[in-house]
């Protein structure tokens, strides 16, 4: 079985190419008997066909044949999408929390991008759901800190949960750094590398794919509501939720958020937050105007965690409120993977009742000092 963490994006990106090119696509339509949603042996046993098929296709040669089954090649890349969205939440939210003043400028603007990555990730989950998959967010799924970011994407990462700063806002805009530059005013032109075309066109090489084999969309373990703004019932909505996830994050072109000349893409929000100035798009000279001051923000300096917790030497405080917030943590993951199973809206809303909840956890934790002076910083553990 081969091991999906380890296959970088221009990979799958090749293999949802071959396998849902035109000449061989009818043979992958899917199958008139559907499998069973939620039925642990049907799910294993469609998961271990899969993984097969994928083993072989990359143990021949590169480019990969079409002899991977479109359905299985498009769910590859949704999860390799949903892995890569999930990465980028904790890191954020850890930043947004060691702000101290929560109604600041900054931690507004950094709370609305990470409601925004959890658009992104509920929308691929959904389109799994469609598919008929159970979409995956508990143990192996979760990410761990530190690592890189998943699919091969900006090696030279490392992604840490660490307190709000120049260091967290560097990272921040090396993920989220768009395909082309856009001027600002009184500012050099940035360039880019040439690599970071991989996450631009990993998504629409998949939005390719779907529209190629155009599959059914199954309406009834998806999710609507907040978080999740519309169900995917055919292939408009599939292009409107992917366009929508490159538009504003990973993978855009480096123009602003389409219609709202307010909403920035991620990059030029946090690369607002560097220049500490709000930034606003000038379509007739088509480039950002500098517009009003942002006041730098009192955060808290946070000591990076133990990536396996902390242990029983750590203060008696700490572990409680460390162990209190792990987890909530865990229990809103698996309400917000039984949402797309059984438990549906109810689940959904109970898991974002928990989200609200870990900001307080998560700034209990900060406000305890270490002997150096700094606070300690949230895990992000999953507790089975």
């Amino acid at each position: 079985m081969i091991d999906e963490d380890k296959l970088d994006l221009r990979k799958i990106a090749s293999i949802v190419k071959a396998a849902t090119t035109s000449g061989h696509k009818t043979q992958f339509a899917m199958p008139a008997r559907r499998l069973a949603f939620g039925t642990e042996a049907a799910s294993l046993t469609a998961k271990s066909a899969a993984a097969a098929a994928v083993e072989a296709v990359l143990l021949k040669a590169d480019p990969p044949p079409p002899d991977l089954p479109a359905i299985d090649a498009i769910k590859l890349a949704l999860r390799a999408a949903l892995r890569l969205e999930f990465a980028t939440i904790p890191p954020y939210l850890t930043a947004l929390w060691s702000i101290i003043d929560q109604a600041h400028p900054v931690a507004i603007s950094i709370r609305a991008i990470a409601h925004e990555e959890m658009l992104h990730l509920s929308l691929l989950c959904n389109l799994l759901a469609a598919l008929d998959e159970r979409p995956s967010l508990t143990g192996d799924a979760v990410p761990r800190f530190p690592s890189q970011l998943p699919g091969g994407v900006h090696p030279e990462i490392e992604l840490r949960l660490e307190g709000y700063g120049p260091t967290a806002l560097e990272t921040f805009m090396e993920i989220e750094r768009p395909e082309a530059a856009l001027p600002i005013e009184g500012e050099p032109l940035e360039t880019f590398p040439a690599e970071d075309v991989t996450i631009g066109e990993f998504y629409q090489e998949l939005l390719q794919g779907i529209q190629r084999v155009n599959p059914p969309l199954d309406a009834r373990r998806q999710i609507a509501g907040p978080f999740t703004w519309f169900v995917m019932t055919k292939l408009d909505d599939v292009e409107q939720a992917i366009k929508l996830i490159m538009a504003q994050g990973e993978g855009a072109h480096g123009v602003p958020f389409p219609k709202y000349k307010h909403h920035l893409s991620h990059y030029y929000r946090f690369k607002s937050l560097k220049l500490l100035t709000k930034l606003e798009w000038d379509e007739d000279a088509k480039l950002l105007r500098k517009k009003d001051q942002i006041p730098a923000p009192a955060v808290f300096t946070l000591a990076p965690p133990p990536p396996e917790g902390y242990s029983q030497a750590a203060p008696r405080e700490l572990r409680t409120a460390s162990n209190r917030f792990e987890n909530t943590y865990s229990q809103m993951l698996r309400l917000l993977e039984e949402s797309w199973l059984e438990g549906g809206d109810k689940s959904f809303l109970r898991a974002l009742e928990l989200m609200f909840e870990l900001g307080p956890l998560a700034q209990t934790i900060m406000r305890i000092g270490t002997p150096d002076g700094r606070g300690y910083c949230p895990s992000f553990r999953y507790l089975p």
